[in-house]
């Protein structure tokens, strides 16, 4: 994968975004990371931040005004919005080169589109984020948006051998993006390494604000929490090893490891938000595309069918408790500078019918706190396997420095075989 270093070695940013296209055109024949890539891009604009000419892909769920928008569904073919997402006029402003339209699940829920896993195209790229997860881990591009409302940042992200970045609830407008569950939907990043997350933070979540950056200051924590579960018994022998390892070599650097809970079971969050999610999607979508069902692949189907079957009393019984337990989310962390947990139970799963489990990133959606997801190994399968770090609400800053550190103390896992230059 790509490091920053790399990044500069590629000098002007007319040769950034030739080696993007030249990569796309190479690998996305199989890939299929793109839906939408138009036929020529603007010119360069005038402002000198870090990402003035980068190449950013774009989840198919945030509106581009100068491309075609379906949110992975049938129904929106040829949809074109009226005007750029919040986030997208942010990466325009800030220079950035919007490279191409990626393929997301139907809705960002669980009807994959027909993106394959760089690292073995017999394989999952991991969803909703799908396309941005697989066009960052072959190497077409350091930058892509993506969305989280279970773990569809985290997981594709880790399942493609790259970082995943979910900031804090909130933090990113959701201006011009189709929601899902407006309660639990993050705007957020699938990158290369750590500080291309960095400069993302710092020029579309703290909108450039000095004392708010990242930077690329690492941070060695002093004491961080291991979240297993309840559920860790049914996590894969290799996922167990892999997050064993890192542990070790944590412990090797001095950092002091405790386990911490939520108190609250993580099978009772993902089934509370499951059903937030249901009700939500009713309300916010299926207003738009009653009449174009039929359309929709099974799994919106049944999402809707289910959120249909939700009293509006159930919705608010469960949008209080996760407003209860977003009054007292940072509280695992007393005592600790962030939380470390697995990505998903699992390697990347065979096939491309189904984009894995996301539990393990469900506690932290849930709660809104910031998540971000770096390699740290190589499944049974040699697919990539990542741990993910948890911070305080807020303070998504002082967490990419402590990921920054952490990625600098794992090993680097080497490009997948058919990966772009």
């Amino acid at each position: 994968m790509h490091t920053h270093q790399d990044n500069e070695n590629s000098s002007t940013p007319a040769t950034r975004l030739e080696t993007a296209i030249a990569a796309a055109d190479r690998l996305d024949g199989d890939l299929k990371a793109f839906n939408f890539r138009p036929d020529s891009y603007p010119d360069g604009a005038a402002t000198q931040t870090a990402l003035a000419g980068v190449p950013v892909a774009v989840k198919d769920l945030v509106d581009t005004a100068d491309m075609p928008t379906t949110y992975g569904s049938a129904i929106y073919a040829g949809h074109r919005p009226a005007r750029d997402a919040w986030i997208v006029q942010r990466l325009r402003d800030a220079g950035a080169v919007i490279f191409g339209k990626t393929v997301t699940t139907e809705f960002a829920w669980r009807d994959p589109g027909a993106t394959v896993n760089p690292w073995n195209p017999a394989y999952s790229p991991g969803g909703s984020s799908s396309g941005s997860a697989a066009a960052v881990g072959a190497g077409i591009v350091d930058v892509a948006i993506g969305t989280q409302t279970v773990g569809s940042i985290i997981r594709p992200a880790s399942y493609c051998g790259v970082v995943g970045y979910k900031p804090t609830y909130g933090t990113i407008p959701h201006d011009g993006t189709r929601y899902l569950s407006p309660t639990l939907d993050h705007l957020g990043f699938i990158t290369s390494d750590v500080h291309w997350t960095a400069v993302a933070h710092d020029l579309v979540c703290a909108h450039g604000k000095d004392a708010a950056q990242a930077g690329d200051a690492a941070r060695k924590p002093t004491k961080l929490g291991l979240y297993r579960s309840s559920q860790w018994s049914q996590v894969d022998g290799d996922v167990k090893d892999n997050f064993d390892a890192v542990v070790r070599r944590l412990e090797a650097c001095g950092v002091q490891c405790v386990e911490v809970g939520l108190g609250l079971d993580i099978r009772e969050i993902v089934d509370a938000g499951n059903r937030i999610m249901a009700y939500e999607t009713t309300q916010h979508l299926y207003r738009d595309i009653k009449d174009r069902l039929e359309q929709a692949g099974p799994w919106t189907q049944d999402l809707i069918k289910l959120g249909l079957t939700i009293s509006s009393d159930e919705y608010d019984s469960l949008r209080a408790l996760v407003a209860n337990m977003r009054m007292e989310r940072d509280r695992p962390l007393d005592g600790i500078d962030a939380i470390l947990s697995i990505t998903s139970p699992t390697a990347a799963p065979f096939g491309l019918a189904r984009t894995g489990d996301a539990s393990f990133c469900a506690p932290w959606t849930f709660l809104g706190l910031p998540a971000l997801g770096v390699p740290s190994g190589i499944s049974d399968t040699l697919l990539p396997l990542g741990v993910q770090l948890v911070g305080r609400g807020g303070d998504d800053a002082q967490l990419i420095r402590i990921g920054r550190w952490l990625e600098g103390m794992l090993p680097r896992l080497a490009r997948p075989l058919h990966a772009g230059a």
